[in-house]
Parts: C-alpha cells; sequence; structure tokens
C-alpha cells in the first residue's frame, strides 16, 4: 500500500509565500466562521463552558477539577470585551488556529514536505473529533495545543538534537498541566519509553530533560500547592478518570460502555480516513522518529481502551492520541495507490458533510431535538422567561452544578447561584460562601425536573411554583421544560454534603 516508508516528493521541501498567505487566510477566517456556526445553530453554553464562566467570575490558582488557565482566558476575554457567548469562546477558537498552525509545522519539519503540513491542516480541520471541541471552550482545545507542541519538541530534542527543545517540552507540558492533568500522559509514556533503551537513557543522564521537567514543575506547582490547601479535592476527581474503579459486576456490567467507546472512537475519526489511516498505520515504522509517535499515540489509546473495560470513558478523552497518528498519516497520504488516496480524499469531504449535517440537522430535515449538540440548544430565552415570572429574588438554587452556570450566565441579573439537591456531585461551589448567608431572603429553584425537592420546601417559609417554561428548537419540538419555584424567607436548614467527586 505505501510505496515508501519516508518522505518527502523531492522539491516539495520549500515552503512559498503562496502557503503562508493561505494559513493565514485559514487563521483569520476561522474565528468568523466559527461566530456564524454558533449564530445560525442557536448554540448557547454548554454546562461546561457555563461552569468555566463561573470560575472565571473568581480568580483563584486552581479549581476542583481543573487547572485555572480556562477560567484566566474567559476572565481576559470578558473583562476586555465583555460579557457573552462569543466572548465566552473566543481563546477556543484562537486555540484552535494555533493547533491547526502547529500541526502544519510539526509535519512539514518531519517529513519536510509542505504537502504533508497541508495534509496535516486538512485533517485537523476535518476530523469530526477536533473540529466541534474547538467550536466551544473546554480544556481540550487547549490541550490539543499544548500536546502538538510537546509531542513535537520531542521529536526535536530527540532526533535533531536540540537541546532547547527540552525546555519546550517542559513548557508545553507546563502550561497544558493549567488546563488539563491528562497532558501529564505523554511526558509519562514518554518516559517509559527513554528508559527502554541503553541509547535514550544516556539522554537521561543530561541536564537538559531534567531543566524541562523542572520547568514543567514549577508551572504547575501554583495548582498543587492549592489541591494541597483544598484537601487533594482535584486528585480525588481525577482518580476516577486515571485509575478508574470498577463498577459493581465488572466487565460485564461496561460492555455497552466498552462497545460505545471503540464505535465512538470510529466515527470521531471519520470511518473512511480511519480506515485508511489503520491501514497505513497497522505495523511499527522502521525509522525511530516515526516509532516515537507511533509508539507513544499507541501507548495514550491502550491507556483510554485499558479503562474502558471496567468504566466509561468520554469519546473525547483520547483525542490527543491521534495527533501524532495524523501527522504519520500527513506525510504518507501521497505514497499511497490511487485507491486509497482517492479513498482519504472522500473521507474527508464526508467528514466535512458529517460535521455539517451534526451542527444543522435541519437542513437534512432531522429535528435539533433528536440531532448532536441538542444540549447546548435553547437556554438563554427560557431562562430569561423565567426571570421575568420569578420577579425579584435574592439568590437562586438548582438541583446541580450542570445547571448551575447556565441559570448564573443567562439571568439578567447577577445573583449567586447554590446546588442544592441531595445525593449531588462535590463542584467549585463547595468552595465558595454557602447558601447560610441567604438567611431570611427570598429565591428561586430551577430545574428541568418536574419537582420541589421536599428539603428545599422544607428550607422556606412558603414556595410557589411558577408556570412550566418549555425550551423549543428552531422546529418547535420541546428540547426540555424549565419548572421554577419562588421561595419566601430562606431559614437556616442542613443541606447534606456532597456524595461524589
Amino acid at each position: 500500500m505505501v510505496e515508501s516508508p519516508s518522505v518527502a516528493a523531492s522539491g516539495d521541501s520549500d515552503l512559498s509565500g503562496r502557503d503562508y498567505v493561505l494559513l493565514a487566510a485559514i487563521v483569520l477566517l476561522l474565528p468568523p466562521l466559527r461566530f456564524f456556526i454558533a449564530q445560525a445553530g442557536g448554540f448557547d453554553l454548554h454546562f461546561d463552558e457555563a461552569q468555566y464562566w463561573e470560575w472565571s467570575q473568581r480568580l483563584d490558582w486552581s479549581y476542583y477539577s481543573k487547572g485555572p488557565l480556562i477560567a484566566w482566558l474567559i476572565a481576559l476575554s470578558t473583562a476586555l470585551f465583555g460579557q457573552g457567548e462569543w466572548q465566552v469562546r473566543l481563546f477556543a477558537w484562537l486555540a484552535y488556529d494555533t493547533f491547526l498552525i502547529l500541526l502544519f509545522c510539526f509535519a512539514y519539519q518531519f517529513w519536510q514536505s509542505r504537502r504533508a503540513g497541508w495534509w496535516a491542516v486538512a485533517l485537523g480541520l476535518t476530523t469530526p473529533l477536533f473540529f466541534p471541541l474547538g467550536q466551544v471552550i473546554t480544556t481540550d482545545v487547549f490541550l490539543f495545543v499544548c500536546w502538538t507542541w510537546a509531542l513535537w519538541a520531542a521529536w526535536r530534542a530527540l532526533y535533531r538534537q536540540q537541546d532547547f527543545a527540552w525546555y519546550e517540552l517542559g513548557l508545553a507540558v507546563g502550561i497544558g498541566g493549567l488546563a488539563k492533568f491528562s497532558i501529564g500522559l505523554l511526558p509519562f509514556f514518554l518516559g517509559l519509553g527513554l528508559l527502554a533503551a541503553e541509547r535514550s537513557r544516556r539522554e537521561l543522564r543530561r541536564w537538559p530533560p531534567w531543566g524541562g521537567v523542572l520547568l514543567a514543575l514549577l508551572l504547575v506547582g501554583p495548582v498543587v500547592l492549592w489541591n494541597a490547601n483544598h484537601g487533594w479535592v482535584m486528585f480525588r476527581h481525577e482518580q476516577g478518570h486515571v485509575l478508574g474503579v470498577a463498577e459493581e459486576g465488572g466487565w460485564q456490567e461496561n460492555a455497552n460502555d466498552l462497545l460505545e467507546f471503540v464505535g465512538g472512537q470510529w466515527l470521531a475519526l471519520s470511518p473512511l480516513v480511519a480506515v485508511a489511516l489503520f491501514r497505513a498505520l497497522g505495523h511499527p515504522p522502521r525509522p525511530g522518529a516515526q516509532r516515537l509517535l507511533w509508539g507513544l499515540s499507541l501507548a495514550v489509546l491502550a491507556f483510554f481502551l485499558a479503562k474502558a473495560t471496567v468504566s466509561k470513558v468520554q469519546m473525547n478523552w483520547p483525542a490527543p492520541a491521534y495527533i501524532g497518528l495524523l501527522v504519520l498519516f500527513a506525510g504518507q497520504i501521497d505514497t499511497l495507490t490511487i485507491g486509497w488516496q482517492r479513498l482519504v480524499s472522500i473521507g474527508i469531504a464526508s467528514s466535512v458533510a458529517l460535521l455539517i449535517v451534526a451542527l444543522f440537522p435541519m437542513l437534512v430535515g432531522l429535528s435539533p431535538a433528536k440531532a448532536p449538540f441538542k444540549d447546548l440548544r435553547a437556554w438563554a430565552e427560557p431562562i430569561e422567561t423565567v426571570a421575568r415570572q420569578a420577579g425579584t429574588a435574592g439568590f437562586l438554587m438548582v438541583p446541580s452544578y450542570h445547571l448551575a452556570g447556565r441559570v448564573a450566565f443567562y439571568w439578567p441579573e447577577r445573583l449567586s447561584v447554590y446546588p442544592v439537591a441531595e445525593n449531588r456531585r462535590f463542584s467549585q461551589h463547595d468552595f465558595w460562601p454557602g447558601i447560610e448567608r441567604e438567611i431570611g431572603r427570598n429565591g428561586i429553584y430551577v430545574t428541568t425536573g418536574g419537582q420541589l425537592p421536599s428539603r428545599v420546601r422544607e428550607a422556606f417559609a412558603d414556595c410557589q411554583p411558577l408556570p412550566p417554561v418549555p425550551a423549543s428548537g428552531p422546529d418547535g419540538h420541546v428540547l426540555r421544560t424549565l419548572y421554577s419555584w419562588r421561595c419566601e424567607r430562606y431559614r437556616s436548614t442542613a443541606w447534606p454534603k456532597p456524595t461524589t467527586y
């Protein structure tokens, strides 16, 4: 299938002015395109985005589940440009641009081929797993940037003998750690690989690799210190992701989740592109530099596959593992037979079609109520309607942090929001001033369920239901219904503690 394990068609190693102009055009046009997608698709904030926005209102050195980078960036963009969805998402859009630039530079240098660089951009831009994660502001897009940079630096340090690249690696891992701790999987597996071979172990006897480690530790040091002062809450939260405690019933209980995970990865890569990619990269490559990318990528994939056998793994968690594989694949596409090249082109086109259908389901007659991303639609207007019905209130209550951020963001006034449900998950709200400071004041309880918890009713002198507010998609189908109660005169109540992290 592959005619040559090495690179570059001759004469393809020099970049032209046209390459720079085209790359600049892509990165300049992508943010406006994303703004158009958000507006045309009616995409309000995801609960994670709203949660991170809440964090940005109370800046700190870390938070219960993630580092501080995302909150700092949201605080900066909203301070510069005001409150709104695009302001909250701005740095995610810019980060995705950075991700594409890094992909291009990495693939171009790795293969000494401008065509490899452009294939990498095409794959990074159209892969269904990557593009939607760059549409919203979550820690994933910042992880992609730092992972790509770290992997590129590791290759340059080991195979181009660039000592400063070790410090770049440490910088990328440290900044990535301020966003998402799963960046640690890259240096972990890289370290295991270095220990496995004598030549690599000699590299560890030099200062630059350890200088990179020290730089990474200095950058994530504030996160560690914050956690030391807050009961190591992030590490308790991450423990479930990293160790994956098996649920009662063992593997059989997770069989459906495992199948969903494997099938989801195939779809997330685009099925036709995935076929060609794994066909081209199904065997260990001979050159050491290619084995570095191949081995690290498969080690991370194997980690998440093993975890998926004992607990649920979200589809986006292994996404960084595919970055190295995309760089490898980008340099081999031009060496494939015509039939396989055609399959890759059709796969990229089908990825674009798949993304368009997922983002704008009504174009093909699908209801947004039954389409992907339905949970991002129809939040702002229903919450504003609830607020108009409720009138003046002192504070807000919700069953969980999933709803807290959205209610806080879209409520016309800036009010404190308190998760008050029983058997709820720990959240950043548990570190902030509690509902006890609201004694004697009136509050509004908002939920997507139809019942007012008895404990909430007992905490007030009186609670009266407000009219339910349906949240409808563009086609009129109801996506969810918001229920609310106006509660008078809060009195001191012993609320149950969170039950899980």
